[in-house]
Protein backbone atom coordinates (compact mmCIF):
# COMPACT_ATOMS: atom_id res chain seq x y z
CA UNK A 1 0.00 0.00 0.00
CA UNK A 2 3.06 2.55 0.80
CA UNK A 3 4.56 1.92 -2.42
CA UNK A 4 1.03 2.59 -4.19
CA UNK A 5 0.59 5.65 -2.11
CA UNK A 6 4.21 6.90 -3.34
CA UNK A 7 4.08 6.28 -6.75
CA UNK A 8 0.24 7.75 -6.42
CA UNK A 9 2.25 11.08 -4.83
CA UNK A 10 5.16 10.92 -7.15
CA UNK A 11 2.35 11.51 -10.21
CA UNK A 12 0.71 14.51 -8.77
CA UNK A 13 3.91 15.79 -7.90
CA UNK A 14 4.95 15.20 -11.48
CA UNK A 15 1.50 17.31 -12.80
CA UNK A 16 2.12 20.11 -10.46
CA UNK A 17 5.47 20.72 -11.69
CA UNK A 18 4.63 19.96 -15.04
CA UNK A 19 1.73 22.31 -14.68
CA UNK A 20 3.19 24.98 -12.68
CA UNK A 21 6.44 24.69 -15.62
CA UNK A 22 4.34 25.44 -18.32
CA UNK A 23 3.52 29.12 -16.76
CA UNK A 24 6.90 29.26 -14.62
CA UNK A 25 8.44 32.37 -17.27
CA UNK A 26 5.54 34.28 -15.10
CA UNK A 27 6.15 32.72 -11.81
CA UNK A 28 7.37 35.44 -8.50
CA UNK A 29 8.18 32.45 -6.82
CA UNK A 30 10.61 29.21 -6.90
CA UNK A 31 9.53 26.13 -5.00
CA UNK A 32 11.52 23.33 -4.51
CA UNK A 33 9.65 20.19 -2.88
CA UNK A 34 12.39 18.13 -1.47
CA UNK A 35 11.37 14.25 -1.56
CA UNK A 36 12.73 11.04 -1.89
CA UNK A 37 11.01 7.30 -2.22
CA UNK A 38 12.31 6.31 0.91
CA UNK A 39 10.82 9.12 3.22
CA UNK A 40 8.32 8.57 5.50
CA UNK A 41 7.17 11.78 5.99
CA UNK A 42 7.04 12.15 1.95
CA UNK A 43 4.97 8.59 1.73
CA UNK A 44 2.25 9.81 4.14
CA UNK A 45 2.14 13.49 3.42
CA UNK A 46 3.20 13.78 -0.23
CA UNK A 47 -0.17 13.01 -2.13
CA UNK A 48 -2.08 15.51 0.43
CA UNK A 49 0.43 18.35 0.19
CA UNK A 50 0.90 18.23 -3.65
CA UNK A 51 -2.93 18.33 -3.61
CA UNK A 52 -2.58 21.78 -1.20
CA UNK A 53 -0.15 23.07 -2.72
CA UNK A 54 -1.84 22.70 -6.43
CA UNK A 55 -5.40 24.31 -4.77
CA UNK A 56 -3.61 27.25 -3.65
CA UNK A 57 -1.62 27.83 -6.72
CA UNK A 58 -4.29 28.79 -9.20
CA UNK A 59 -3.07 32.07 -10.19
CA UNK A 60 0.61 30.10 -11.01
CA UNK A 61 2.44 32.53 -9.28
CA UNK A 62 4.72 29.77 -7.67
CA UNK A 63 6.89 27.57 -9.84
CA UNK A 64 6.86 23.59 -8.37
CA UNK A 65 10.34 21.60 -9.12
CA UNK A 66 10.60 18.41 -7.79
CA UNK A 67 14.17 17.93 -5.80
CA UNK A 68 14.52 14.00 -5.89
CA UNK A 69 16.84 12.99 -3.18
CA UNK A 70 16.21 9.15 -3.52
CA UNK A 71 19.15 7.83 -5.57
CA UNK A 72 22.43 9.36 -7.59
CA UNK A 73 20.31 9.19 -10.62
CA UNK A 74 17.48 11.15 -9.62
CA UNK A 75 19.33 13.68 -7.78
CA UNK A 76 21.20 14.11 -10.81
CA UNK A 77 18.19 14.58 -12.78
CA UNK A 78 16.90 17.10 -10.16
CA UNK A 79 20.35 19.18 -10.17
CA UNK A 80 19.68 19.86 -13.91
CA UNK A 81 16.53 20.95 -13.22
CA UNK A 82 17.56 23.43 -10.00
CA UNK A 83 20.69 24.55 -12.27
CA UNK A 84 17.56 25.52 -15.34
CA UNK A 85 16.37 27.84 -12.54
CA UNK A 86 19.40 29.13 -11.00
CA UNK A 87 18.95 27.51 -7.65
CA UNK A 88 21.56 24.17 -8.03
CA UNK A 89 24.21 26.33 -6.16
CA UNK A 90 21.80 27.53 -3.27
CA UNK A 91 20.12 24.06 -2.68
CA UNK A 92 23.20 22.36 -1.84
CA UNK A 93 22.86 23.39 1.87
CA UNK A 94 18.62 22.75 2.16
CA UNK A 95 19.02 18.79 2.03
CA UNK A 96 15.94 18.13 4.42
CA UNK A 97 13.32 15.79 2.54
CA UNK A 98 9.13 16.38 3.03
CA UNK A 99 10.22 20.05 2.99
CA UNK A 100 9.09 22.14 0.64
CA UNK A 101 11.59 25.92 0.11
CA UNK A 102 10.48 29.10 -1.54
CA UNK A 103 12.80 31.30 -3.12
CA UNK A 104 12.24 34.40 -5.06
CA UNK A 105 12.63 33.90 -8.27
CA UNK A 106 14.31 36.66 -9.14
CA UNK A 107 16.67 36.91 -6.26
CA UNK A 108 17.02 33.35 -5.53
CA UNK A 109 16.61 34.42 -1.61
CA UNK A 110 14.79 32.03 0.82
CA UNK A 111 11.30 33.31 1.50
CA UNK A 112 10.34 30.63 3.81
CA UNK A 113 9.97 26.77 3.80
CA UNK A 114 7.48 24.12 5.25
CA UNK A 115 7.18 20.85 5.90
CA UNK A 116 4.81 18.79 4.14
CA UNK A 117 4.01 17.19 7.64
CA UNK A 118 1.72 20.62 8.12
CA UNK A 119 -1.96 20.93 8.07
CA UNK A 120 -3.58 22.33 5.22
CA UNK A 121 -4.06 25.31 5.99
CA UNK A 122 -0.38 25.77 7.62
CA UNK A 123 0.19 24.52 3.51
CA UNK A 124 -1.78 27.35 2.19
CA UNK A 125 -0.50 29.87 4.40
CA UNK A 126 3.09 28.86 3.43
CA UNK A 127 1.85 29.37 -0.24
CA UNK A 128 0.59 32.91 0.60
CA UNK A 129 3.35 33.52 2.13
CA UNK A 130 5.73 33.05 -0.12
CA UNK A 131 3.58 35.15 -2.82
CA UNK A 132 3.64 38.20 -0.49
CA UNK A 133 7.13 38.06 0.25
CA UNK A 134 8.16 38.18 -3.56
CA UNK A 135 6.01 40.93 -4.33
Amino acid sequence: MKTVKSIFASFILIALVSFSAFAGAGSKVIAVVNKAEWCPTCQKNGMRAMETFKANNEDMAVHFIANDLTDDESKKKSAEALEEVGLATVMAEYKGTGVVYFFDAESKELINQVSVAKSNEELAEAVAMAKRGAE
